[in-house]
């Protein structure tokens, strides 16, 4: 009975460590920046305008390092004008995400405008991993406040 109890304790314990090394940890691990970095690797290198070639190492420094509300907004406005129009669905208004982002207050104001832009985007617009890491990008991105 001991053996049993300690075994299922132990695959517990396994898989409680699996899940939660699928997300990044927000006060420690990944943070509203890092999880900017890895939304913007996610994109095709083909989905950005031509500018972005010079921009890319610059915008992906500073937005690495970015930890305030008003920063990720800035960073979002910034990373929305270097994609291609044509790699956004049809209806999507990414002017006004532009205003929108630019007016950033709160964190919660910056994460949602941040899913608005990855919402926002075609499919063929990422690149063909990021279907399999948006769901645990998503959960961290929710657990910012």
């Amino acid at each position: 009975m001991k053996l049993k109890f300690a075994v299922t304790a132990l695959c517990m314990l396994f898989f409680v460590a699996v899940t939660n090394a699928q997300l990044p940890k927000v006060n420690g691990g990944a943070n509203i920046g890092s999880l900017l970095s890895q939304f913007t690797n996610a994109i095709k290198p083909a989905s950005f305008t031509d500018q972005w070639t010079g921009a890319k190492g610059n915008f992906l420094s500073t937005a690495g390092k970015v930890k305030d509300a008003v920063g990720v907004g800035k960073s979002i406005a910034s990373l929305a004008g270097f994609i291609k129009p044509d790699m956004f669905k049809q209806g999507f208004n990414v002017q006004n995400l532009i205003s929108t982002a630019n007016t950033v207050k709160t964190m919660a104001q910056a994460t949602g405008v941040l899913k608005s832009l990855e919402g926002g985007l075609k499919p063929e617009a990422f690149l063909s991993g990021w279907s399999t890491k948006r769901t645990g990008w998503l959960s961290a991105l929710n657990l910012i406040k």
